[in-house]
């Protein structure tokens, strides 16, 4: 196979990094090895549960932002009045009238020291910052899938090679029970055959219904509803040995790095920037546009009738809040306290994010040396298991020889499996980590 490995003597700018030699094997990714895991994840946007109730947290956040802008915007208020008088004076008969009225009224904020924009502004970063949510979990939401379906290929693989071993049970036990009809074996030797046919019965029905629970949660995780092709096939248990290659240096971080926490407490620092403007805002004059156009009805000099009058007016508005019981001060000592909590963690936050990828880098490390030893043990393994078959034919071992040796066999394979699994794992974890980005 060639190796999709390329190394380039150059240094790649990708925001909060420096990478160099960071082009990535596209080995590394399940996909490559099992395509129907691809479909799984290009559809779980649109299947899975969780996303769905994302989604409606980012249309709430939209709607917070048109709120907000709109107490930037001009109010428009109309009103309509129909009376009917009923008048009953002294020595006069009794009198009815209608009357209509009508009232129209404008106003715009025009200056109130920043703090309506800043509103906009807050309510914009909560949406930034509901977007990343949204990027981040569907990013986690594919991830665990990944790691769920390797999970559920080293289960129905665990259980294809305890089939495999159950019939080799089955097939000792038959020709025990035969040399015993000929004299050559004895009843004990019968029983343990049978002993360790039960025993890999028992085994099976336990990985069974693991593998069914795990299957329930993934689909469960997934919305996934179509069968796993990945079951119906007969060789799947080799697909990732053979196809397998990994490069067991991973991508060095050279610069400042930068997560999905980072980013959002950096939004979050701007969101307590913007209160305190608010806060400062709070004793200060505010300046609105008003206007407006209403109608009412005056007496005439004689007292005897009245006329209806249209009026019209347009001003400036200026309101002043002189105190308030301490209350701006209050939320401005609140929005800076809130503010420098959140640049202490995000110190702690770059850190911590620094000692992780190192720690997963060394995993990667690890993990690339214990698939080449599990490789080596499979190997050991094979030889020993037909060395055993060869000696069992010849009487020089016994049917639980041959058993262990199929049984450490098994246990090989599934190493080895799991060690490819847990490091194409890592290293899409180490990957995501480092280039995913954020708004």
């Amino acid at each position: 196979m060639i190796r999709t490995l390329i190394i380039l003597n150059l240094f790649f700018w990708v925001p909060g990094f420096l990478l160099s030699n960071g082009a990535v094997p596209v080995e590394q990714s399940p996909k490559a090895y099992f395509e129907e895991l691809e479909q799984i994840l290009s559809e779980l946007e649109a299947n899975a549960p969780l996303i769905d109730e994302e989604r409606e947290r980012l249309n709430e956040k939209f709607a917070e932002v048109l709120l907000a802008d709109s107490a930037r915007g001009m109010k428009l208020i109309l009103n309509l009045q129909g009376q009917s008088i009923y008048e009953d004076r002294p020595d006069q008969s009794f009198f009815q009238r209608y009357r209509f009225f009508g009232s129209a009224f404008v106003r715009k904020p025009l200056y109130h020291w920043g703090a309506i924009k800043a509103e906009s502004e807050i309510a914009r970063f909560q949406q930034s910052i509901s977007t990343n949510n949204y990027k981040f979990l569907l990013s986690e939401l594919k991830s665990i899938t990944r790691d769920s379906y390797l999970d559920l290929v080293v289960l129905r693989d665990q259980f294809q090679l305890n089939m495999d071993t159950l019939r080799i049970a089955e097939d000792g036990l038959s020709k025990i029970a035969k040399k015993k009809e000929l004299g050559l074996a004895n009843e004990l030797q019968v029983n343990h055959a049978s002993t360790i046919l039960l025993e890999r019965q028992i085994g099976i029905e336990d990985l069974n219904r693991s593998l069914t629970l795990a299957l329930f949660r993934f689909r469960e995780l997934t919305g996934w509803e179509e069968e796993l092709s990945f079951f119906d096939q007969n060789a799947s248990f080799e697909i990732l040995n053979e196809k397998f290659e990994f490069n067991s240096s991973a991508p060095r971080l050279l610069a400042s790095a930068s997560s999905f926490n980072m980013e959002k407490i950096r939004k979050e620092i701007e969101v307590q920037r913007k209160r305190v403007e608010i806060a400062k805002s709070g004793l200060k004059p505010k300046v609105n546009l008003v206007g407006g156009f209403f109608q009412d009805q005056v007496p005439l000099a004689s007292n005897e009738d009245s006329i209806l009058r249209n009026n019209i007016l347009l001003g400036v508005e200026l309101n002043w809040a002189i105190w308030d019981s301490s209350k701006s001060k209050a939320e401005k000592l609140r929005a800076l306290a809130n503010k420098r909590r959140l640049e202490i963690n995000l110190e702690r936050e770059t850190r911590s994010y620094r000692l992780e990828l190192d720690g997963m880098r060394m995993q990667l490390e690890s993990l690339a040396k214990r698939v080449r030893m599990t490789q080596e043990l499979v190997q050991v393994a094979q030889d020993r298991f037909r060395i055993s078959e060869v000696e069992l034919e010849s009487d020089r071992i016994t049917l639980s020889q041959l058993m262990e040796a199929r049984i450490s066999l098994d246990h090989a394979k599934v190493k080895r499996l799991e060690s490819i699994c847990d490091y194409i794992k890592i290293r899409n974890r180490y990957e995501e980590m480092i280039l995913m980005k954020y708004e």
